[in-house]
């Protein structure tokens, strides 16, 4: 854990930017890491709402008590997580609760994280790819793939402004486990940790870093928790040369949709339902290539591995 003191910084210095709060990275690490098991086995989540008040006068519970034995309440696991559950599926920390919010609740939790995720746990285009790393600007969502099949989703958050990252088809390239980035105002030292490459010509990377619960705010790289900014840097591959010639293409990229206005959310609840806002192309080929990506005619996107 020694490279969360940075993030822990960025906190303290931003905390009052963002209304919905950040996200507890030490504290979530164990917890979004549980995603090892096949999509076959998991059973997704069903939701109910549920509103954040003192429903019980008298109690002394209040609101924040209440909320919590409603929770336990529920069957399954994560007695001691189920409030950062709760918190990411509602993109709101539980200080930035407000009296009268309406809330998302699992019925039950499974163990796996992947059963809150708004993924689909199988995407028939992607089903003859390796791999495939798609990041939904709209919900500030990720998905990672293995021939169609979700092994892992989680919470990001892009460029502040719409076109700093930019849409389309990449692949990612290069990594390093630790960098400076090259945005910062003079005197400043940002630290990444954990980067990929996804497109060279601006810098564009994947990384850990400060995560708002619900917004974009990055200078135009994506920001990862530190959980997933490891897995991903150990999942995806590198691109392949020989003798200074680019031969293979590493792990291709999506980059769908454009931010969102305000803050961002994945479910929405419609006829009394969760329905998830993530919404994934029907063929691979209607993204269109990203701006500066390293697709060509003699290289394509799908020799990415």
């Amino acid at each position: 854990m020694k490279y969360l003191l940075p993030t822990v910084i960025c906190w303290l210095v931003h905390i009052m930017t963002f209304a919905q709060g950040y996200v507890d990275q030490e504290r979530v690490y164990s917890l979004i890491n549980e995603q090892v098991k096949n999509v076959n086995s998991i059973n997704r989540v069903n939701w109910h709402q549920y509103e954040y008040k003192d429903h019980i006068e008298g109690n002394k519970l209040g609101n924040w008590g209440e909320f919590l034995a409603h929770i336990d309440s529920m069957p399954g696991y994560h007695k001691e997580m189920r409030r950062y559950i709760v918190e990411m599926s509602n993109r709101v920390t539980g200080d930035n609760f407000k009296n009268g919010m309406t809330l998302l609740i699992p019925d039950s939790f499974p163990s796996d994280f992947k059963a809150y995720s708004p993924y689909p746990f199988t995407y028939s285009p992607a089903d003859t790819l390796p791999k495939l790393f798609i990041i939904d600007k709209f919900t500030q969502t990720f998905g990672a793939y293995e021939y169609g099949k979700l092994v892992r989703w989680g919470l990001l958050s892009s460029g502040k402004e719409n076109d700093l990252t930019p849409p389309g088809r990449y692949n990612f390239n290069w990594k390093d486990e630790h960098r400076f980035s090259n945005a910062a105002p003079p005197g400043e030292e940002w630290e990444m940790f954990y980067v990929f490459n996804f497109q060279s010509k601006w810098g564009v990377h994947v990384h850990q870093y400060a995560l708002p619960i619900g917004r974009p705010a990055s200078h135009g790289c994506v920001r990862l928790a530190l959980a997933d900014a490891i897995w991903n840097f150990y999942w995806a591959n590198e691109w392949q040369h020989e003798k200074g010639r680019l031969v293979r293409n590493g792990t291709p990229v999506m980059v769908l949709h454009d931010n969102p206005r305000g803050k961002a959310v994945h479910w929405q609840i419609k006829s009394s339902k969760a329905v998830s806002l993530v919404e994934l192309p029907a063929r691979l080929e209607d993204v269109p290539e990203g701006i500066y990506s390293t697709i060509s005619h003699k290289v394509p996107w799908l020799s990415g591995w």
